[in-house]
């Protein structure tokens, strides 16, 4: 395996898992980084009276980290965990570009506020954006000849 692709496989794998524990620590009560519930659900969802229940909020970060373990590459290199992996990136890409007032929309939440969007265009944008590089890249295959070469 290249250097650019182990390291995207890294870089993704551990910041989808590490999205996917925090995911997991709000349904569980915490509210780090915020101080109480309404901070944290201003920076998340963009309502301070909106943070979402603890089952889907649990969901979403159990899905997280199955996404760091697909990413990472630990489940091989099936056509159907590639593809898995490109869609990933795909739609980590996605909401790069389309941000997180989009997203609210489709998940039929109200408009942000403006903490939300502040946190949307300096980090969860940003995060997105390099994670969904990251799972692209880790999802090249490599050239048949290199293969080859390696192993002569």
């Amino acid at each position: 395996m290249g250097f650019v692709r182990g390291a995207a496989r890294v870089i993704s794998g551990i910041g989808l898992a590490g999205v996917g524990v925090l995911h997991l620590c709000w349904s569980a009560g915490l509210n780090w980084p915020a101080k109480n519930r309404a901070r944290l659900a201003s920076a998340t969802v963009g309502n301070a009276r909106a943070m979402p229940a603890p089952g889907p909020t649990a969901v979403v970060g159990a899905v997280a980290l199955v996404g760091g373990v697909v990413t990472a590459g630990a489940l091989g290199e099936s056509r159907l965990i590639v593809s898995g992996r490109r869609l990933i990136g795909l739609g980590l890409l996605t909401r790069a570009v389309l941000g997180g007032e989009v997203a609210l929309r489709v998940l039929g939440m109200g408009p942000a506020d403006p903490r939300f969007r502040r946190l949307d265009a300096r980090a969860y944008r940003p995060l997105c954006a390099v994670l969904g590089a990251a799972v692209l890249l880790g999802s090249r295959r490599t050239s048949s000849r290199h293969d080859r070469s390696a192993t002569a």
